[in-house]
């Protein structure tokens, strides 16, 4: 079942059953047909029609199909327009609204949307002055107050499968982001892997608290839906709601990043059920950062009918791997993933040699929009690659890292998320974070910063006596720091350059 087919059947067949729920809001899928429906004419009324192709400079990219970018702050709301937009002939790009403004308005001057949603008066005024730009910006009160006046459109409608629907971004925090193109069929890949590999069941109550904007939450909606499941969101993580949603929810699947698990055992302990509060989960799948092995212990002993599962993969591409134990670092490839490690000249190494990954499947994308990046995602022989380091042993993947996540001390290359993922294993050290320093004599050397309160964060010579333990002598870091907060994304993922300036401008407190 596609994820607009779904919304339809189960509107037709149970138009009760929750469809989404968040920020005090409940939608059935009955709600939702509505709502697809409602969003549809006011769309239609702002483009002049249904068949409104508008010539925009990516029209050539997108085959015609207009865009429409929302940057919203409540995540039901993000959810209820995904779902609007690609129930019809549109594309729904989401702008991250903790990007920087600047950032926002490039990425609407370079891929050109028709109409931009917001519920942010200051990012509506400044699309108003655009320049490059011949779009229409619209608040949702306006939108609203269209859609109203509009005459009553078609409603959802299952679309060609090679159409595109959905544009996505790499993150913005720092940098520009570039926008690639999804095209329904591609997903519809990706949900028959969450089908047999990630728990998403028919029907199945999901609790995804994390950004819409973050790629990793976005697809739960998508996945959810396809499969008529109940998706509960948050439009920022907070760890004693969860709890309270999961218990009284009866929540049987959970999707965010793996630091989440951990508050989320803190807090089932600080209520009144106890861990007895998490007992209705079931399936528990992690993505877009580390499952440090201490995460998975600590949360596997406090709730023991849940299977815990990370992932691997990357918005470009597709679902490339899985993992059921240890640190997450060693995974196995999902059905149809083909693989090969190459060298910086584009030679196949043999197993055990870290180099750049390289992933054949057919749900990665081709290309990046041109107006954000003339980097190809695929080759001629539809090889993709996102620069992430890794090695190949006995059909597994081992990962390194990206490019940036390589030092070179000494002559030896080392791996930061292998210290990372070593120093999380020591209590008090789970949140940290290892960059690389510019040094004379070896080029650089390794720190690492710890997340907590001075109390909180262990003593030095005990960190150093426990990773002596659990690393080779060149991966040991020379220099140990304590930080109140890591910086992070969106999403949740630690900011490495960002963690670097921490340290730099004395922000970070050395040990």
């Amino acid at each position: 079942m596609t994820f607009t087919g779904s919304i339809i059947a189960v509107a037709e067949s149970d138009p009760g059953r929750l469809a989404l729920a968040g920020d005090g809001e409940r939608i059935t899928y009955g709600d939702l047909r509505a709502e697809c429906t409602r969003i549809r004419s006011g769309i239609e009324q702002l483009l002049g029609g249904p068949a409104a192709t508008p010539a925009g400079r990516t029209s050539a990219e997108t085959g015609g199909v207009p865009i429409i970018a929302v940057s919203l702050s409540r995540a039901i709301d993000i959810a209820r327009w995904i779902s609007g937009v690609t129930s019809f002939r549109a594309i729904i790009a989401v702008l991250d609204p903790l990007w920087p403004e600047e950032h926002r308005l490039e990425t609407i001057r370079r891929v050109d949307p028709a109409i931009v949603v917001t519920d942010d008066a200051s990012f509506e005024h400044a699309l108003a002055g655009l320049e490059r730009w011949s779009g229409t910006a619209v608040s949702l009160d306006r939108f609203d107050a269209v859609a109203a006046d509009a005459p009553a459109s078609a409603g959802p409608e299952v679309r060609p499968r090679d159409e595109p629907f959905l544009l996505l971004f790499t993150s913005g925090t720092t940098d520009l982001p570039k926008g690639f193109l999804r095209t329904r069929g591609s997903w519809d890949i990706n949900v028959g892997v969450s089908r047999a590999f990630l728990g998403a069941e028919e029907g199945m109550r999901t609790l995804a608290p994390g950004p819409v904007s973050y790629s990793l939450t976005l697809y739960a909606l998508v996945e959810v839906l396809a499969t008529g499941g109940s998706l509960h969101l948050q439009s920022g993580f907070d760890a004693v709601a969860a709890v309270r949603t999961i218990e009284e929810e009866r929540i049987e699947r959970f999707v965010g990043v793996p630091a989440m698990l951990l508050a989320l055992v803190a807090a089932a302990e600080r209520s009144t059920s106890g861990a007895r509060a998490l007992a209705s989960l079931r399936t528990v799948i992690t993505g877009g950062a580390n499952q440090g092995e201490r995460i998975r212990t600590v949360f596997e002993a406090a709730v023991r009918g849940a299977r815990l599962r990370s992932y691997y993969g990357a918005s470009e591409i597709g679902f490339i791997g899985y993992s059921d134990v240890g640190d997450g670092t060693r995974l196995t490839p999902f059905d149809g993933v083909e693989l090969a490690v190459r060298d910086d000249a584009g030679r196949s190494l043999p197993d055990g040699e870290i180099g750049t990954l390289h992933v054949r499947v057919a749900s990665a994308v081709e290309r990046y929009v041109s107006a954000t990046s003339a980097e190809r995602i695929t080759d001629a022989g539809g090889w993709s690659s996102v620069h992430d380091l890794a090695a190949l042993a006995d059909g597994a993947i081992e990962l390194a890292g990206r490019a940036g996540d390589i030092a070179v001390s000494g002559g030896h290359k080392v791996s930061l998320p292998q210290v990372e993922r070593a120093l999380a294993t020591v209590p008090g050290c789970e949140s940290c974070c290892a960059v690389a320093l510019p040094d004379a004599s070896l080029g650089a050397i390794v720190a690492v910063v710890v997340e907590g309160d001075r109390d909180a964060v262990p003593p030095k010579p005990q960190m150093q006596q426990a990773l002596r333990q659990l690393l080779a002598p060149q991966f040991l870091p020379h220099r140990y720091y304590r930080a109140a907060a890591l910086p992070r994304t969106a999403g949740g993922k630690i900011r490495r350059v960002a963690v670097a300036d921490l340290i730099a401008d004395g922000t970070a407190e050395r040990l």
